[in-house]
């Protein structure tokens, strides 16, 4: 696989850029993603889940709600401000443990401080196709699962309209256009091989954002962003715009979900 130089990978998981970017995602979709997952997720009372990549809690923190009163979520991110606000969101009689650490030490985290060692749910979202231990996480998620349990992961899928038309002023780090296709190529041979049953759902989703400025921030919170391609980028925007009056693009999506 391919690395993502230092400076992207910093801007992926600082905080005040992931929130950023999910704020304008969730203002400007055409689509509720958060629903989508859930529903399909289907997390019930009860349930103990597994985090990996758990970011500021999109995923964290409504998992909180659906395993009460007895479940349980252990949650992980690289980056500490943001398991710092998962703390802060879970509601307090919630039983969420999380903590700030590299996915590629799961194994260890899981024996030596999460107290829940098994779970019904091991699932990844946004996330692990940033980790040069991919499927050494995939190992450890999928060994960690109860009897019946399964394991999810959901991660970015062709096409990318905003990738798209960067793409055509920059050279985009190779790491993104691999996350585009982390889906078909790594994940689906790897559940193939590994599980009994394995379920795959597309989300298809629009992006529709009314002015050039707006599209240039969101371009600023990504892993691809070049100052140097903005000014093109945005004619492109704005002659769209003026057209139809906004400019759109498709964000869409592969969630995959096995059961040994």
């Amino acid at each position: 696989m391919v690395s993502l130089p230092p400076a992207l990978v910093e801007r992926e998981v600082k905080t005040d850029f992931l929130e950023k970017r999910l704020e304008i995602n969730k203002s400007h979709a055409s689509a509720d993603f958060d629903s989508w997952l859930m529903e399909r997720l289907a997390v019930q009372p009860g349930e103990d889940v597994l985090d990996v990549g758990c970011g500021t809690g999109a995923q964290t923190v409504p998992f909180s709600r659906s395993v009460l009163p007895n479940g349980s979520v252990s949650a992980l991110d690289i980056s500490p401000d943001s398991v710092a606000l998962v703390r802060q969101r879970v509601d307090p009689d919630a039983r969420v443990e999380a903590h700030a650490a590299d996915m590629a030490e799961l194994g260890e985290l899981i024996a030596n401080r999460f107290t829940v060692k098994r779970y019904d749910l091991a699932q990844s979202c946004y996330a692990l196709y940033y980790s040069p231990a991919r499927l050494n996480v995939l190992d450890t998620m999928r060994k960690a699962l109860k009897p019946g349990g399964r394991c999810a992961v959901f991660t970015p899928n062709e096409p990318h309209g905003l990738v798209e038309l960067a793409g055509r002023f920059t050279k985009i780090p190779e790491m993104v256009y691999d996350s585009l296709t982390f889906g078909p190529r790594v994940l689906k041979p790897y559940f193939d091989e590994n599980f009994t049953s394995v379920e795959v759902h597309h989300f298809h989703n629009v992006i529709s954002i009314p002015t050039s400025d707006m599209v240039i921030e969101f371009y600023r919170q990504t892993t691809y962003h070049d100052a140097a391609a903005e000014a093109p980028m945005r004619e492109v925007v704005d002659a769209a715009i003026e057209e139809s009056g906004s400019f759109q693009y498709e964000k869409n999506g592969y969630l995959i979900i096995g059961r040994p």
